[in-house]
């Protein structure tokens, strides 16, 4: 059976990338490839990984044996007991470096002969939100404005921006080589946590869109001050959008994503990715068997 090229649209949701991975390796068995991929978060994380092409075997493999919470990679000032996590914040504008993640993804697509967006076949694009000049960004086309050298960004540092949620990871500062300026880039979910807008229209080939199910409650959370509600804004960051009834979608189809964990709990077990994986697989295969995706 010949396999539908589709466009891939992959919503940001931190942790819950595992779940993401599993729909995308269920899309695959299912018949269906990815020619272009738009992802924010942990969609660029794992549209990266897709876009250099993991099959759906190797997806689960890798995401299975990731260390996640090697993940969380504090700095020095953050591990000073008692007020380290508030001087973190105060100097550092982030918990955690987040050269860990970059490092981590530079080490897997380097195992496909993969490091910047022109090594690719299929097309990637990340979206990451410029906090400096209050705009997204996309890449790579966001290159050239930006007075960057495409040479000089690999992949793996594009989606650690994207995947830089506020507080919790520290921005990227960036340089404008044409103007000297700096600038701090972090979370594309700031700018489009679901970045359908970014397809376009006139695309020849369909695009399908993968969601997070709404969670089925939301914890309570004590704010009591600027540690407390640093943390409050970067679960908001990731999660929010799920209280919010689902907008009606550029993509022709959109496919929902169970997870279990909330973005920010990283502190898994590779069984636990695993069956966070498996259940996502079984359900979008589910889904696709017994509803095809409107493509025609």
């Amino acid at each position: 059976m010949d396999e539908q090229a589709i466009i891939g649209v992959f919503e940001g949701g931190g942790i819950k990338g595992v779940a993401l991975a599993g729909a995308a390796a269920a899309t695959m068995d299912s018949g269906y490839r990815f020619e272009r991929i738009v992802g924010t978060s942990a969609g660029a994380l794992v549209g990266a990984l897709v876009a250099a092409g993991y099959t759906s075997s190797e997806l689960k493999q890798t995401v299975c044996s990731i260390d996640w919470p090697g993940l969380l990679d504090p700095s020095r000032l953050a591990r000073v007991p008692l007020v380290g996590k508030q001087l973190a914040l105060f100097f550092q504008l982030g918990l955690y470096q987040g050269e860990s993640l970059e490092q981590a993804w530079t080490d897997l697509l380097a195992a496909k002969g993969v490091r910047l967006f022109s090594d690719l076949d299929v097309r990637l694009r990340v979206v990451a939100t410029d906090i400096t000049h209050t705009r997204g960004l996309v890449f790579p086309d966001a290159f050239e404005a930006l007075g960057i050298g495409p040479e000089t960004i690999p992949i793996a540092k594009a989606v650690r921006m994207s995947a830089a949620i506020p507080f919790a990871f520290q921005p990227v500062k960036l340089r404008n080589q044409r103007t000297g300026d700096d600038f701090y880039v972090v979370d594309g979910a700031l700018a489009a946590n679901f970045p359908d807008r970014i397809v376009d229209p006139n695309a020849s080939i369909p695009a399908v869109g993968f969601r997070f199910l709404p969670a089925e409650s939301h914890p309570h959370r004590q704010i009591r001050g600027p540690l407390s509600l640093a943390v409050a804004v970067m679960w908001s960051g990731v999660g929010a959008r799920e209280g919010l009834p689902a907008l009606q979608s550029k993509v022709v189809d959109v496919i929902d994503v169970p997870s279990r964990l909330s973005g920010l709990d990283f502190n898994i077990t590779s069984d636990e990715a695993a069956l966070l994986f498996e259940e996502s697989y079984v359900a979008v295969r589910d889904r696709l068997a017994s509803a095809p995706l409107q493509i025609g």
